[in-house]
């Protein structure tokens, strides 16, 4: 019952928006998603799961490796519903002094600048953020430059543009983006050393059998197995169903491709019981 509803939120966030999750992987994170990603992905028809060394704190290793980032914004209230050139470089100005300031104030490293402004045609609603990057800002065209880009973006999300509507400028956007030193997990050294053979454990796939089970920090770049299996590592099990097929990337993540159910004959649910 617990993937159904994992699968179904997938759903919702995916096929809501157009995208169909069958297209992509399916990346596990979080200490219990190893005993649910594979079966969560076989409810989808996602047929690739990938699972990082530090699938566990995933979230947190993102956030310490993340740019930091301050964003600025202003509305324009300009007297004519057109912004001047004059009006655009002067509030960008602005903002990018604002953002780099504030950000200055506790970070010393490279500072980026990104531009974007949030945009409409007279009659919508809604605003739609255009990006500014790239622009040319000592163009005498700059505000049709800014224009065009906003029909551009309107076609893109839309599959239409336009061009003879009045285009009105709502909000413009800074973000100061503080450069961070990432430290990302690197390719491991090839070993010459055997693989551990695994221990084993009693657990239910169907019915209660003796299961390979492998550590984690053992399993070598380029090691590859079938499952049934279990994998244990300090903070997370990940489990394999039947058929599934496991291969350590050069990191020591694992790439587990998912066979067909009609292969193997159906659904074993792997996460009833391990003991």
């Amino acid at each position: 019952m617990i993937n159904l509803k994992m699968a179904d939120g997938i759903r919702f966030m995916t096929l809501r928006r157009g995208v169909d999750p069958r297209r992509f992987a399916l990346l596990s994170f979080g200490g219990a998603a190893g005993l649910h990603a594979v079966e969560v992905a076989r409810e989808l028809e996602i047929k690739r799961v990938i699972v990082p060394t530090a699938a566990s704190v995933l979230s947190a290793w993102g956030m310490l490796t993340s740019h930091l980032r301050y964003e600025a914004s202003r509305t324009h209230s300009g007297a004519s519903s057109r912004i001047s050139t004059k009006e655009l470089r002067e509030l960008f100005a602005q903002l990018d002094q604002q953002a780099a300031g504030r950000l200055r104030t506790w970070f010393s490293g490279d500072i980026t600048i990104q531009r974007s402004a949030e945009m409409r045609y007279g009659e919508q609603v809604f605003e739609i953020d255009v990006s500014l990057d790239d622009i040319d800002w000592s163009a005498g065209s700059l505000v049709d430059q800014i224009e065009d880009r906003f029909h551009r973006r309107h076609e893109e999300l839309y599959t239409y543009a336009s061009r003879d509507q009045e285009v009105v400028f709502v909000n413009a956007r800074v973000a100061a983006i503080g450069q961070v030193a990432t430290h990302g997990e690197d390719a491991r050294p090839a070993s010459s050393a055997a693989a551990c053979a695994p221990r084993t454990r009693l657990a239910f796939f169907g019915k209660w059998r003796e299961v390979p089970v492998y550590w984690l920090e053992s399993l070598r770049p380029g090691q590859s197995f079938e499952g049934i299996a279990i994998i244990d590592a300090e903070t997370t099990t990940i489990v394999v169903n039947e058929g599934d097929r496991v291969t350590v990337n050069a990191m020591g993540w694992l790439d587990i491709r998912l066979a067909d159910n009609r292969e193997v004959g159906g659904d074993l649910n792997p996460t009833a019981r391990i003991v």
